[in-house]
């Protein structure tokens, strides 16, 4: 079936770039089509491969040029990413879930559940640091996986070696956020149990020149509303990565199509369903990995929700985190996302207009 404009699914892409003043400025915006390959329906599918150009004018931007052409997959992979997870002297990188890139300085978001994976697992260990602040092991680290762009192979000047042989970049994180509290047992054998106040992190993936700004999503203070288009764009069924051999192992990315079923937008003070926080429920297939998330409502202008998790009573059938709520709550430095967003020194768009 030939996609009308009201059908296209769309994701608004911004382009970043530091200027003079080592400030973030936005260069560009970009709307980018995601179409199903041949062979996938238009509610749950593999993106089309087709080439695009982010900017008509390169301009400052050219140290970053590889990020601004490409095909669709590998420019929408910029900003959703794998999140992972790994032990020093492990042989495998453990594929998590999914994050998506908020800001050019690096900020991403996830579900929390993701960042507990290794606690929950069993491969990691968590140790109480302060009221409300928790730390993991030495050995455990956390990261994303940008993808490299096949073109810088054989680019025709010069460019660093890593990114000249690079299959992917490995990108740490410097620090992980999560609201929650540890509630005591009254059996005195039992280890105190983590109960999450929201299903969502805020993560800090450390800057790296050679990979240059990162390409964020939207985010805002815009709510959502029933029967709203809802769109997950995530990396389900991962495997582990080899670290050595030169594993080239590509995740890719799928695109799940639902809408908004039920919203519940308070979920703290009176609890209403298992998802933590405010939430909202859709009906689109989400596998395991796709935790994490993003979930673009309306025309993709705006991430407005974060993937939870799937509810198992049917194959379309999963709850997602609505960001919104938690854009005012203190989280880095005591600032909230909302005060950053508005500072301006973090490369987070600020959306206005209506309709979003």
């Amino acid at each position: 079936m030939k996609q009308t404009p009201k059908d296209t699914i769309g994701i608004l892409k911004s382009i970043w770039r530091k200027n003079e003043a080592g400030v973030w400025t936005g260069h560009d915006l970009k709307g980018i089509d995601l179409k199903p390959r041949e062979g996938c329906s238009k509610d749950y599918f593999k993106i089309k491969s087709e080439v695009n150009l982010m900017t008509q004018s390169p301009g400052p931007v050219i140290n970053n040029f590889f990020a601004t052409f490409g095909t669709t997959e590998f420019l929408v992979r910029q900003s959703i990413v794998p999140v992972i997870a790994w032990n020093d002297g492990d042989e495998e990188i453990r594929c998590i879930g999914t994050g998506f890139f908020i800001s050019a300085s690096g900020l991403l978001m996830t579900a929390a559940h993701v960042i507990r994976d290794p606690v929950d697992e069993d491969y990691a260990t968590v140790s109480q640091v302060g009221k409300n602040a928790h730390k993991f092991g030495e050995d455990l680290h956390f990261g994303v996986l940008l993808p490299a762009n096949p073109a810088m192979k054989n680019a025709p000047f010069e460019i660093h070696p890593e990114v000249r042989e690079a299959k992917w970049f490995m990108c740490p994180f410097e620090w992980a956020y999560f609201w929650g509290k540890d509630v005591e047992s009254p059996l005195l054998h039992k280890k105190p149990e983590y109960k999450p106040d929201l299903d969502i992190a805020v993560c800090k993936v450390r800057e790296r020149a050679a990979i240059g700004p990162y390409q964020p999503l939207n985010i805002g203070l815009y709510s959502l509303k029933l029967g709203d288009r809802a769109v997950a764009i995530g990396y389900p069924e991962m495997r582990n990565i080899r670290l050595a051999g030169g594993d080239d192992y590509q995740p890719e990315l799928i695109v799940s199509v639902g809408s908004v079923t039920t919203i519940y937008p308070d979920n703290i003070t009176e609890k209403q369903n298992a998802t933590p926080g405010p939430n909202f429920e859709f009906n689109a297939k989400i596998p395991g990995k796709m935790s994490g998330s993003p979930i673009l409502v309306g025309g993709g202008i705006i991430t407005k929700g974060i993937v939870s998790r799937s509810l198992g009573s049917t194959d379309n059938h999963a709850s997602g985190c609505l960001i919104a709520p938690m854009m005012n709550l203190p989280s880095i430095g005591s600032k909230s996302l909302l005060d950053l967003m508005n500072g301006g020194n973090e490369g987070i768009a600020k959306m206005i207009g209506p309709g979003l």
